[in-house]
């Protein structure tokens, strides 16, 4: 494995893997060379909702004894999730904001309502709200990000750049990143591109374009220049692999080239500052 800056937290995403116990998640994501996981605290995974006060502070425990931290959860925001949050010392909770019915704008100012409510929240437990962008239907990449958080205090609430969604929307890492830098607390990696369905038509007879998630290599993220920015400003946050394939076979190892890939990139970087 190339070597790297051992002050990067290198994060994966678990969602693909329900099934086994945490005890044995750790171990897994352990040895596809992680340090740390963004756990779904949601129905049907090791941790549930319902059990979150204590699960999830296990379940933290348990993935240390493979040298495994969990550095996020993607899970709701009630208060108990918070103080399982703290308990377990789980720094961010993930969500993502879907746009309303009543449109885009009326969307934006609820959300600004919701979180500044949720920014109290985080003052009181010490864990941050991190927002990450989603094509189609969301908040959907780094500009919408940056024009919903403007007045929001970044010691509450988070940023989350994630790659391929401003990929697919054409912008460049640099240009993402330089906007959510004042509230930018974890980088997501994965990679997409495009690919047209011809049948059926849109309900209103435009043609279809998908989105496929792939490999690093093969899709329109270019982890490579978003690495070399965030080495030459210092970023100290986790780096989460999100392990969205569209393609689910061969996961580990698809997980793992990435993984080995984006270390070698982020290693070219900091090798780059050094000089």
């Amino acid at each position: 494995m190339p070597h790297d800056d051992p002050k990067t937290t290198w994060s994966v995403f678990t969602k693909p893997w329900r099934e086994p116990q945490v005890g044995a998640l750790g171990e897994l994501v352990a040895g596809m060379g992680f340090d740390a996981v963004e756990l779904p605290v949601r129905p049907g995974y090791q941790v549930t909702p319902d059990e979150v006060s204590t699960a999830l502070p296990a379940a933290a425990r348990e993935l240390a004894r493979s040298g495994v931290r969990v550095a996020s959860i993607a899970s709701g925001t009630d208060d108990a999730t918070f103080a399982a949050c703290a308990d377990a010392r789980v720094p961010f909770i993930r969500i993502m904001v879907p746009i309303g019915v009543n449109g885009y704008a009326a969307t934006g100012t609820e959300i600004r309502r919701v979180l500044a409510g949720l920014s109290e929240r985080a003052e009181r437990y010490g864990v941050r709200v991190a927002v990450q962008p989603h094509y189609d239907d969301y908040i959907a990449d780094s500009s919408e990000l940056f024009a919903l958080l403007q007045d929001v205090d970044p010691r509450h609430v988070a940023a989350i750049w994630d790659s391929a969604h401003d990929a697919l929307a054409r912008k460049r890492p640099e240009h993402g990143l330089e906007l959510l830098w004042p509230w930018l607390g974890i980088v997501n990696l994965k990679s997409a591109y495009y690919e047209r369905i011809d049948e059926p038509a849109s309900a209103f007879g435009d043609p279809v374009w998908e989105p496929v998630f792939t490999d690093a290599r093969s899709g329109m993220a270019e982890w490579g220049r978003a690495l070399a920015y965030l080495a030459e400003r210092g970023f100290a946050g986790p780096i989460c692999l999100t392990a969205e394939y569209t393609d689910e076979s061969d996961l580990v190892a698809k997980v793992t080239r990435d993984l080995e890939y984006a270390q070698s990139l982020r290693a070219a970087a900091g090798a780059g500052v050094a000089r």
